[in-house]
């Protein structure tokens, strides 16, 4: 009888450790919740359709189980204001770009986060260029062209812009700095009345995002005369760069993931492990591609130095222009 107790209080014994085993296997498996993606922009923008891509292919791919949800509002700042104030458990994440990351916190004077101190950045996903276009009856047929024509004519180039504060805007304002010309800037209620004016004659230029002006490559009233990245592209093999002929010019409407500041190390390398492995898929390269864009990926420290630099180049370009929204 005594060894029937010994024998039985053993197996008890094992069944406890096993079980605390693989409860502490269970605490220690990540993710083993529902992780939020914000995304600060409208449904069925480039933005929400970059976090769904990716929130797909990572469930396919690892089973986690992601949900993307819409946080819009004055130009993305709403849904980074949300991520700054949500848990820093490992599950919430925001797809950030340029524009809420470098330009708004410069642009306006009321911003409800501090990229620096709020977010820690996670991974790059994917770079949007511009592309400098003109309508075909204009006379300049390149770069050096139009710049000579504006240093001719002060002040009488126009320059078409999705909005004030959109990367488009400051990419034509820091175009004009670095060329050294005297434009005239002319915002638009997003990029669809800027292409229309341009093709009608009531814009000279546009600093068009790759999707818009993927969309006109048929079109024989548009001329693409340069794009803002250091090398051709494969969308636009035969748009050289700007930077062909003002040496390093590069711009672009970066996208990537954040999380709260003080997330555990762990979850940040996790997610950037998992989204560098997505991002080597095939499939997903191509639907990344579709929309204009380059893929990146990379290290956390590779995104942070990347948000660090495009503020230091957007801040100055903001400051020397004197631009601010109220």
């Amino acid at each position: 009888m005594n060894r029937y107790r010994q024998h039985a209080a053993a197996t008890t014994l094992a069944l406890c450790a096993l079980a605390a085993g693989s409860a502490a296997h269970a605490a220690d498996a990540y993710p083993n919740q529902l992780l939020k993606l914000l995304v600060p922009f409208p449904p069925g923008g480039g933005t929400d359709t970059m976090a769904r891509f990716v929130a797909a292919a990572l469930t396919e791919k690892y089973k986690w189980n992601v949900i993307v949800e819409n946080r819009p509002g004055a130009g993305g700042m709403v849904g980074l204001g949300a991520l700054a104030r949500a848990p820093a458990n490992g599950y919430n994440l925001a797809l950030g770009q340029t524009s809420n990351l470098s330009i708004n916190p410069y642009l306006y004077a009321n911003v409800s986060y501090n990229v620096a101190k709020d977010f820690a950045p996670v991974v790059s996903v994917a770079s949007q260029p511009m592309v400098l276009v003109v309508s075909a009856d204009r006379p300049y047929k390149s770069v050096a062209d139009l710049v000579k024509f504006a240093k001719a004519h002060p002040g009488k180039l126009s320059v078409g812009n999705a909005g004030t504060g959109t990367v488009g805007d400051i990419t034509g304002r820091y175009f004009a700095h670095e060329a050294g010309i005297d434009v005239l800037h002319v915002p638009y209620k997003g990029a669809a009345p800027a292409m229309n004016d341009l093709l009608g004659g009531q814009v000279d230029i546009f600093f068009a995002s790759t999707p818009a002006a993927m969309s006109q490559v048929d079109n024989p009233k548009v001329r693409m005369l340069a794009i803002t990245t250091l090398k051709p592209i494969p969308q636009l093999p035969n748009v050289p760069p700007l930077a062909d002929t003002l040496p390093g010019f590069e711009a672009a409407s970066k996208t990537g993931l954040l999380m709260p500041a003080g997330t555990p190390q762990a979850a940040i390398d996790a997610v950037n492990k998992a989204v560098n492995e997505v991002l080597k898929s095939q499939d997903l390269q191509r639907k990344i591609m579709d929309e204009g864009n380059v893929v990146l990926g990379g290290t956390v420290q590779e995104f942070t130095d990347t948000i660090a630099g495009d503020s230091a180049k957007w801040s100055g370009i903001i400051k020397d222009a004197n631009i601010q929204i109220k």
